[in-house]
């Protein structure tokens, strides 16, 4: 991809995918695209990676596609248990564009949050942003013509960046240090470019089940050569409620990704 030029705007020549992946969150999945028709950045298109649902998350794509102003791209399989990984990566094969950002259907972005990315993106480097959660009662009550309104923008508190600055601060520390699996970027709000993407063959679909995938990709981008940098208080996304997954769940991929032989480019990934 052709980055801009020192001095020069990414934001007016940029091309973005922002790939959602979702899962019989139908009601979540309308406020999150209701956010990116709120977006500064205009040049873009949406891939869903759905894993399967079978909740009304077609008809809410195929209604979308037709109000949204911009392309939005349906990559469905079915369900076969928790395969994030694999649908991650056939909705990667989806995507048009060089630039890719990664978030999940239960976060609505703020307004300038691709803008954030296409700005700061840079050659060699990978991008994390951060997030906010949202409370039980909040996410239950909010409602598409609040999103719509961009009230959701408001629960930002000083708080909330504070916290983010902090950690920001954190993970500069462990780029600077090299520390080992830092910093802990997670895949609702990550970018890259589509062929680092390609050169590390993707997400690595041994992992199912719940947990490590967004881990496993970081690392072998890190390794690949790639530098991770912090945004996250610039590109934000707010992350609405739902029930925490077991750690138990995780405990299996757990042990894969901390193996000592992990490749660059993994086996079972984009290309067989």
């Amino acid at each position: 991809m052709q980055y801009a030029p020192a001095g020069v705007n990414n934001t007016i020549t940029m091309h973005v995918s922002v790939i959602l992946s979702t899962y019989n969150r139908a009601k979540y999945l309308e406020l999150s695209l209701l956010g990116y028709m709120r977006q500064t950045h205009k040049d873009f298109e949406v891939v869903i990676a759905d894993d399967g649902s079978t909740d009304g998350t077609k008809a809410l794509i195929e209604r979308y596609q037709k109000l949204a102003s911009f392309p939005i791209r349906h990559a469905w399989q079915e369900n076969k248990g928790y395969r994030r990984a694999k649908i991650l990566n056939e909705a990667i094969k989806l995507a048009s564009h060089d630039y890719l950002i990664f978030s999940d259907g239960d976060c609505i972005p703020k307004g300038d949050f691709i803008e954030a990315h296409v700005r700061n993106c840079q050659e060699g480097y990978f991008l994390g942003g951060g997030h906010v959660r949202l409370t039980k009662d909040y996410s239950a009550d909010l409602t598409p013509e609040a999103v719509g309104q961009g009230l959701y923008e408001q629960t930002l508190a000083p708080e909330h960046l504070w916290n983010l600055r902090l950690k920001q601060w954190k993970n500069l520390f462990y780029t600077l240090v090299g520390k080992k699996r830092r910093p802990k970027f997670i895949g609702l709000n990550i970018s890259v470019d589509r062929r680092s993407v390609f050169e590390i063959n993707g997400f690595d679909e041994n992992y199912e089940g719940w947990g490590q995938e967004d881990s496993d990709l970081r690392e072998r981008l890190k390794r690949r050569g790639l530098r991770p940098r912090s945004i996250l208080t610039q590109a934000i996304v707010f992350h609405l409620y739902h029930e925490p997954h077991s750690t138990k769940a995780q405990r299996p991929n757990l042990a894969y990704s901390r193996r000592s032989d992990i490749p660059i480019r993994c086996v079972n990934g984009l290309e067989k």
